[in-house]
């Protein structure tokens, strides 16, 4: 046999090495298909501030929310709520134009022999509901027919139920639908034969008269399931006096460790698994970021104002506050009324946050004051002291809990 020139196996050898390239040049071989982009991808964040889920449809990618029964995931789509439903519809009310309607209660007696760890809450209304905050208590307490009465005729105080048994939900302002959705395997227990009362404040700022009605879900979880047992926490600037024809920024600093040793015995360390914020249409910012320690600054939750949309957060990973001595918060607003505008219902303004966190105790922390401090810019900065009580809580109390 013949054997192959030197120069000539050179040649050969860069034609082979050539015609792979050749090949796909002139569209032989296998192409490759470029991977997709996601038009949602880059609006997850901007959906899930106000618990929406990202859809691309004719129209392009948009925010929208999701169906009863669901809630927007991490991920940016619709998930399905898990757990056993516990669903209550609640009196059918009306609401003339302009009307506000304030220091009224409903309740639903639960009947529960069994006690409920609720990992979820849904509401849905259509009957101009501002606000609500929800808490359940022993069926004894407040006693009385259930549907809607008068809050004084029982004595109702949102803080004496809350310590009776324990927090439930609370709406972000005018908020149509929303979902309070802890992480998988974080839970509040509902003790057996509880209630769930919540204060009714309705506003309608529509054009026509509204007639509608509120239905609350909770789902519930096996107590095998749960891992976690979340204890609620409240800070609220109080003492708001915004001036007239100005912007300005109210801010809190709350060292709520200082409290913490006499109530459980242990150093603060909480860990944060929901925040929910709450301003009137005044707000153009509620925020809320660690105090002290080296996370000192660190933003928790920032959000712009008022927009009538579901506002709460879920945290998964949880915010450590191990080292932290506590919370740094406020408001900015921006008031092009002729008057000064304090705390209050109506057209006044408020600035707190909800929260939901592993803790042995609970607390509330509270601004009574606005101090002036100097200027940002053109924006006008106020301070005040805040003090904070601090409370064990025994998750498995029977009764509820709340202090020992």
């Amino acid at each position: 046999m013949r054997s192959t020139p030197p120069t000539s196996r050179r040649a050969l050898s860069s034609i082979a090495l050539a015609a792979p390239l050749l090949l796909a040049a002139c569209g032989g071989g296998e192409e490759t298909t470029p991977t997709p982009v996601d038009p949602c991808a880059a609006m997850v964040s901007e959906c899930l501030v106000t618990q929406k889920a990202c859809v691309n449809d004719s129209s392009g990618p948009h925010c929208a929310a999701c169906p009863e029964g669901k809630f927007a995931a991490s991920s940016g789509a619709c998930a399905p709520i898990e757990g056993q439903a516990y669903t209550h519809d609640f009196t059918e009310l009306s609401v003339a134009v302009g009307e506000e309607v304030l220091n009224k209660c409903q309740s639903w007696t639960l009947n529960n022999p069994e006690e409920i760890w609720f990992n979820a809450v849904e509401l849905v209304q259509d009957v101009a509901s501002h606000h609500s905050n929800w808490i359940f208590v022993p069926d004894n307490v407040f006693p009385g027919p259930d549907g809607v009465w008068n809050c004084k005729d029982r004595n109702y105080s949102q803080l004496t139920g809350a310590l009776a048994g324990g927090v439930l939900y609370a709406q972000s302002t005018q908020a149509a639908k929303e979902v309070q959705k802890f992480p998988n395997g974080a839970a509040v227990r509902i003790p057996p034969y509880s209630r769930i009362i919540s204060d009714i404040h309705l506003l309608n700022v529509s054009d026509t008269p509204v007639k509608g009605h509120a239905r609350l879900s909770i789902y519930g979880l096996p107590a095998a399931d749960v891992k976690i047992k979340l204890t609620p926490f409240h800070l609220s600037y109080d003492g708001l006096n915004i001036p007239p024809h100005a912007v300005s920024r109210f801010v809190g600093e709350c060292n709520v460790s200082e409290k913490f040793p006499g109530a459980v015995g242990a150093p603060f360390g909480m860990k944060i698994y929901y925040a929910l914020p709450h301003t009137h249409a005044l707000a153009t910012r509620f925020f809320i970021d660690t105090l002290g320690g080296p996370s000192d600054g660190t933003s928790i939750l920032d959000v712009a104002g008022f927009n009538g949309e579901a506002r709460g957060r879920a945290y998964d990973p949880p915010i450590d506050m191990k080292g932290a001595l506590g919370f740094r918060f406020g408001c900015e607003f921006e008031n092009p009324r002729s008057q000064s505008v304090g705390w209050g219902f109506g057209d006044q303004e408020m600035c707190e946050v909800l929260g939901f966190a592993e803790s042995r105790a609970g607390f509330e922390s509270t601004v009574d004051t606005a101090t002036p401090k100097d200027a940002d810019g053109k924006t006008q900065v106020f301070t005040g002291d805040c003090s904070t009580i601090a409370f064990q809580w025994d998750h498995d109390k029977e009764g509820g809990p709340g202090p020992k």
